[in-house]
């Protein structure tokens, strides 16, 4: 990464989320940049002893008010927050980093006369509705397009698509979180129950692909399509999660495709991004695609048009390898800040996240500890040390291990999660060895390490 230019390093910006997770990323390197969230996390305290400026609304107001401003709007109409912003803005305009769009946001930031880092909320939906990009791709992209039909719940007919797509549907809303609102059907009685349930949500339906999903992160920075290589995602797993499509992390390099397959993904990015583009978008994007295990075929299947979940971490990833990361060209973006243009080429790109979305009690791990760097090594593992979170500086046998807020009610329940280096899948839903040794099937009672 070549050095920051001045006038990016003196702008004074803030993210704000809930989760102050989604914030990380650049806070090392821009030295205005303020993360402001609403829970309180373990990794909080270990980000501020490197210098990072957070802001968290847990320690400023009672723990029975937190919910209701566990939503990045409502967290940005507090007083207190918009005290810490016009405090720390020093008389220029606030910057404002969001990770999702919404109508409540674009309202404030005009109101209060800060700048968005950020598309606005319709054009966002545009483009991350699943319902609506599935028509985009069915236009532009057809041989990549699920085989699919979009209507209202109600008013379809489970034997019909059967005869069309298999008796094994996909059942996907036009928004969700993590594969929340993805249902796989397979009988017409359960179909009938979904119906009776949300019978006037606009859906998509459609064949459900034998497969395994990859992702990429993407920017558009002055009409310049930016794209990471490939991460493989992590679900199907029921060590993470008992439903299956629930996303539980993912992992870079995916390993498990040819040098067509990244080329064709790499070519699909880059042609809806400029497709994008041409409608006004700017920044941060991610897809997901899904790959035939039998024939190898690529297909699109959802559009984050937005930052990703781990658009925080890859950052961390590109850092270690001194690229400029996608995430700072997002912020330069929308501030019209001319940075030099890196190859993206992420081939050397190597890091894992899994997501805990069901409570699990790992051997190894007191219940008492929130955060830990522990050694895989010698066929046990071992806690090397406590403190500080920089990824990059991960050793190869090294894994992060940070406890989440299992209390949280909102729909990206998180108990735990590990980051590291190491592949965490041998195979497309199967855990690589390690790490499927360290969790056991059921709870277990905390020691000191165990034998793999």
């Amino acid at each position: 990464m070549k050095i920051l230019s001045e006038e990016i390093r003196k702008e004074n910006i803030f993210f704000i989320n809930p989760d102050v997770k989604r914030g990380i990323g650049v806070e090392e390197i821009l030295p205005n940049y303020h993360i402001i969230c609403c829970n309180f996390d373990p990794i909080v305290p270990i980000l501020r002893k490197q210098g990072a400026k957070i802001f968290c609304l847990a320690e400023k107001i009672t723990e029975d008010s937190l919910d209701y401003f566990n939503n990045t709007g409502r967290l940005l109409e507090n007083q207190a927050v918009l005290d810490y912003i016009n405090r720390h803005s020093y008389g220029t305009k606030p910057k404002i980093v969001f990770f999702k769009p919404s109508v409540k946001i674009d309202i404030l930031l005009k109101r209060y006369g800060f700048e968005a880092i950020g598309n606005r909320a319709e054009l966002n939906e545009s483009f991350e509705n699943k319902t609506s990009f599935h028509e985009l791709i069915n236009k532009y992209c057809p041989q990549n397009a699920i085989p699919s039909k979009i209507g209202i719940l109600s008013k379809m007919d489970y034997e019909t698509l059967a005869d069309s797509y298999g008796r094994s549907l996909v059942v996907q809303f036009g928004h969700g979180w993590a594969g929340k609102t993805t249902f796989f059907i397979s009988r017409k009685e359960d179909f009938i129950k979904l119906t009776s349930t949300f019978p006037k949500t606009k859906v998509k339906i459609g064949k459900k692909i034998d497969g395994f999903t990859v992702l990429n992160n993407c920017v558009i920075y002055n009409k310049n399509i930016l794209i990471s290589s490939p991460a493989i995602q992590l679900s199907g797993i029921s060590k993470l999660h008992p439903n299956s499509s629930v996303t539980c992390g993912r992992q870079w390099p995916v390993k498990f495709l040819s040098d067509s397959q990244l080329e064709s993904i790499r070519e699909l990015s880059e042609k809806i991004g400029l497709l994008m583009s041409e409608k006004g978008f700017k920044g941060f994007f991610g897809l997901d695609f899904i790959v035939d295990r039998k024939t190898g075929e690529i297909f699109i299947s959802e559009n984050n048009a937005r930052l990703t979940a781990s658009s925080g971490f890859y950052a961390k990833l590109e850092l270690g390898l001194k690229k400029t990361p996608l995430l700072l060209y997002h912020i330069a973006s929308f501030l019209g800040i001319e940075i030099p243009i890196e190859p993206v080429n992420g081939g050397n790109i190597s890091g894992s996240q899994v997501i805990f979305r069901k409570e699990v009690k790992i051997p190894i791990i007191s219940s008492k500890i929130n955060y830990g760097i522990y050694s895989v090594n010698s066929n046990t593992i071992i806690k090397v040390r406590k403190d500080g979170y920089r990824p990059y500086n991960l050793k190869r046998d090294e894994f992060i291990y940070l406890k989440g807020e299992g209390k949280r009610k909102s729909g990206d329940l998180e108990y735990s999660r590990i980051e590291t280096k190491m592949n965490v899948l041998k195979s497309p839903g199967m855990l690589a060895d390690w790490l499927d040794k360290l969790i056991p099937i059921e709870s277990g009672h905390s020691k000191k390490d165990i034998n793999l």
